[in-house]
């Protein structure tokens, strides 16, 4: 027979916790990933959000010049209506 203290609960199963910390982002340098630019982007665009986004935008881009770059077109043709 099982007594309360011999049955298992669902609060004593080993599960991974979600709160494990994760590795430690390097913080976003706007200025690094735009270097042409002439202004302060880091100033500019404060909001860790942004950052992320234009961070992004700088990723799709690579990913995009090195997709042309493998099909072998100097420029994109333009799209004939």
């Amino acid at each position: 027979m099982d007594t309360p203290e011999n049955t298992p609960k669902a609060e004593e199963t080993q599960v991974p916790s979600v709160e494990q910390n994760p590795p430690p982002e390097e913080p976003i340098v706007l200025n690094k990933l735009f270097p042409k630019t002439e202004k302060d982007l880091d100033a500019l665009f404060p909001d860790p959000g942004m950052k992320k986004l234009l961070k992004d935008v700088v990723k799709t881009r690579l990913k995009n010049e090195r997709f042309l770059k493998r099909i072998n077109l100097p420029e994109i043709p333009p799209e004939e209506e």
